[in-house]
């Protein structure tokens, strides 16, 4: 299978799995995004958890009878399946028959027993199990670690597998760095990210380290770092729990970088005479520090001192913020950017 970019896989997502109704199967290194970045294509069809329109479902708890239900002696000497509470077939009460789109998404899919992936034949398949069918508006995406990444997996089935299709999710530093944008997180953290690309995702199959990098522990790492209560001692012992040893201390390397970069307020003060960094690391720094820092109301004095950057840093710098703010849009600065290169934001 080819491999997909965090935008390429929510797409598969939009267009095969909902548009199409065609189950489908998300494959990756542990902390990713696989499950995150679903979660965030579903929330753009109106399905949340809270709702009962996202129904998370971890195969590796279930036994192959929790799928079908419990077995119960009918009056006239026969058995009835009563149906699952936590499945959305049709009938259950719990989900709604009319919501524009349910999400079955069955995470840790080829982490199941034998016995539970042999019942998931028939609802992959025929979109039922016994006498249980899913109801009409259910699509079904899987997500699970490849077998090389030493997690607790099961060979899929090739019944199931021909069913599926499959996507092999990469790591995609723009998509995390955007993601971690809205949460929030430091700008120091994105910055850094940005220039040691590398370091998003650390994990080795061959190493027994226990603290790697990856998308899902570096926002821990931020959190951390943000936290304005723990002491700086703590701050550190606990990145490098998450991330790992190496991760960490080259963060905090950055970290004093970071405090070196030119105040936004003194670009926007003299966008025409405010220092240039020299510095890859502070270029860096200085791009996602604008980026973060971009409105409708200041562009006008910050593209002009990203202008006289490297196109590399000014192409960032608004790669970034366009995904977090779309009224930048339609400011003269942008047209202007795009029109400078088609290729980059057709």
């Amino acid at each position: 299978m080819l491999t997909v970019s965090m935008p390429e896989m929510k797409d598969a997502v939009r267009h095969v799995a909902v548009r199409k109704r065609h189950p489908i199967m998300i494959w990756g290194k542990p902390g990713i995004g696989k499950s995150e970045g679903i979660k965030q294509v579903a929330f753009e069809f109106g399905a949340t958890i809270e709702n009962n329109c996202f129904v998370d479902i971890r195969l590796s708890q279930y036994d192959s009878v929790d799928l079908r239900g419990i077995p119960v002696p009918h009056a006239d000497a026969t058995t009835v399946w009563n149906m699952p509470a936590t499945i959305p077939f049709k009938g259950n009460p719990k989900f709604d028959e009319t919501a524009k789109v349910i999400f079955l998404f069955l995470d840790e899919l080829n982490s199941g027993a034998t016995g539970v992936l042999a019942a998931c034949y028939q609802l992959i398949n025929d979109r039922r199990v016994g006498e249980h069918d899913l109801m009409d508006n259910v699509i079904i995406i899987g997500a699970g670690n490849r077998e090389t990444d030493r997690g607790v997996t099961t060979r899929m089935p090739t019944p199931i597998a021909n069913r599926l299709t499959h996507y092999e999710l990469q790591e995609d530093v723009d998509a995390v760095c955007i993601h971690f944008q809205s949460l929030k997180l430091p700008n120091v953290g994105i910055a850094f990210l940005q220039f040691r690309k590398p370091l998003l995702s650390t994990f080795d199959p061959a190493k027994p380290d226990k603290a790697f990098a990856t998308p899902r522990t570096w926002q821990k790492a931020f959190d951390y770092y943000s936290d304005k209560e723990m002491p700086d001692a703590l701050k550190q012992a606990s990145m490098a729990g998450a991330v790992g040893q190496g991760p960490s201390a080259e963060f905090w390397g950055f970290v004093d970088v970071w405090h070196k970069v030119i105040p936004v307020s003194k670009i926007i003060a003299d966008p025409h005479g405010a220092k240039l960094p020299d510095e890859a690391s502070m270029r860096y720094a200085t791009a996602v520090n604008v980026s973060g820092e971009l409105t409708t109301k200041n562009v006008a004095p910050l593209h002009t001192y990203l202008k006289r950057m490297e196109p590399t840093y000014l192409i960032l710098a608004w790669h970034l913020a366009i995904k977090r703010d779309k009224t930048l849009f339609g400011t003269s600065q942008f047209l202007e950017l795009a029109k400078d290169y088609k290729a980059v934001f057709s």
